[in-house]
């Protein structure tokens, strides 16, 4: 079974300057259960007192905290993830990596490395400001095999309000029985939300598409989210799927 590791990033505190920020070059990480993986993050701040964290976010649940670093090895790691998950700050090299160790299914998701460059910052906009690596992601559903993937095409797309786009993935797989999904997730924080699944191969024709706004097409090896009539509350991630049965 593959495990497959998203890096986002964002500054955690009201006190951040433009000079404050992560850097996460990984973007995705594909690997197998058993398997031990590090996840990079270096960061940028003026600031003298600074405290690291991570976080992990898995299918539609908010931003779990995993860990915190102010030096070293000294913060908290939540119970939770004591036994499989440790960090070390190295303020020389300015480096916060996340070592995850004998892998399971259930760590696939989105991991967020966080700054904040003030102890005394409100733990109440931890969550704002976040910008992710790419504007568009992909995500393999539990259960693919070696061999099945799915890749989005494009990394970001920009277009004005009104007008149409098309977002495209392609995708690898030995099985027939097939449904493509694709779900967005906005600015905000909100678990991402359903736009629609279409079925491909055995199941060409089958789909589920809630919204007018919303055209999908299906191929043995891509699919495609067509929305019209954009606006500002369009621009977001969008996650396309791959699930086999």
């Amino acid at each position: 079974l593959l495990i497959h590791l998203f890096l986002c990033m964002f500054c955690s505190s009201s006190e951040c300057k433009g000079e404050d920020k992560v850097i996460q070059e990984q973007g995705d990480v594909i690997t197998a259960e058993g398997d031990t993986v590090t996840l990079g993050c270096q960061y940028e701040s003026s600031g003298t007192n600074i405290n690291l964290f991570w976080y992990k976010q898995d299918g539609n649940n908010s931003p779990t905290f995993i860990l915190s670093r102010v030096s070293r090895d000294d913060g908290n790691t939540a119970d939770e993830f004591k036994e499989r998950f440790s960090s070390t700050l190295d303020s020389s090299i300015r480096s916060v990596p996340l070592k995850i160790q004998k892998l399971q299914l259930s760590d696939s998701a989105v991991y967020y490395c966080a700054l904040q460059p003030t102890v005394t910052g409100n733990s109440k906009t931890l969550y704002k400001n976040i910008y992710c690596i790419s504007l568009l992601f992909f995500f393999l559903f539990p259960g693919l095999t070696a061999g099945d993937s799915i890749t989005p095409q494009q990394t970001e797309v920009t277009e004005t309000e009104g007008k149409s786009v098309t977002l495209t993935c392609s995708y690898e797989t030995n099985d027939n029985d097939i449904y493509l999904h694709w779900y967005t997730y906005n600015s905000d924080l909100q678990s991402p939300q359903f736009v629609l699944w279409n079925g491909a191969k055995s199941n060409y024709g089958a789909h589920y598409i809630p919204s007018k706004r919303y055209k999908t097409q299906t191929s043995d090896t891509t699919t495609t989210l067509t929305i019209t009539a954009l606006t500002l509350a369009d621009t977001a991630l969008y996650y396309c799927a791959l699930e086999t049965q």
